[in-house]
């Protein structure tokens, strides 16, 4: 018999907002903090979120967001003490009943590490003051694993037939050994979180998503 595979975990795709309008801080909460909620308590928390180059995505707010949530750290004028500040207007917690360590690898790719007033500028000044740092810099050429390989046939399709060989999945090693892991030997309740703005791209075609891991937090061979 085949062994039961487990259910994979949601994936928070949003599809709102248009070239006219614009998310206030709420509308982004209205649609993040249900799903964090959903995920359950958590021992640690990595966060993959682009760099500075991608400063408009709001990612770093979100980033933000995602902290105060599990109480990494504290927005002004909130405090989780508070009943009245502990329910958004939907009825969900805006804290989590966990307090989790957060790891934040910028999602580099080849591009130069951020630098600490760049940090300051995208995810503020509670992320930017925290210690130790959570900050992780993404080293693109040695600090990485090849998780798999795609098929030359599969590259060959994607491409229009102008290339035929395998490309090798390589990912940082922290993002790796947080999701990919035993649990009974590490029971503990890690999650991974890559987040940004799906755009168009002019080399890989969309940014962010899945270019957010296997090129933002890829390795040189792949990316290459």
């Amino acid at each position: 018999a085949m062994a039961e595979i487990p259910p994979l975990p949601p994936s928070l795709v949003c599809a709102v907002g248009s070239k006219d309008t614009t998310l206030s801080d709420d509308d982004i909460k209205s649609h993040l903090m249900p799903f964090l909620e959903s995920l359950g308590a958590r021992e640690d928390v990595l966060i993959l979120p682009p760099d500075y180059t991608r400063l408009p995505s709001q990612a770093g707010k979100i980033t933000r967001f995602i902290s105060e949530y599990y109480n990494f750290t504290t927005s002004a004028g909130a405090s989780k003490d508070d009943p009245s500040s502990k329910k958004a207007k939907s009825g969900t917690s805006i804290f989590s009943e966990s307090c989790p360590n957060i790891t934040i690898l910028p999602a580099l790719g080849t591009h130069a590490p951020m630098t600490s007033q760049q940090i300051r500028s995208m995810f503020g000044d509670a992320l930017a003051d925290k210690q130790p740092d959570p900050f992780v810099v993404h080293d693109w050429r040695n600090d990485v694993v090849t998780i798999g390989t795609a098929p030359a046939d599969m590259v060959r399709s994607a491409t229009n037939d102008m290339v035929e060989q395998e490309w090798p999945a390589q990912l940082n090693k922290l993002v790796w050994e947080k999701r990919h892991h035993d649990p009974s030997k590490q029971p503990h309740k890690s999650l991974v979180l890559s987040i940004g703005q799906v755009v168009p791209h002019e080399v890989m075609g969309m940014a962010n998503f899945n270019k957010n891991l296997f090129v933002g937090a890829g390795g040189v061979e792949a990316i290459n």
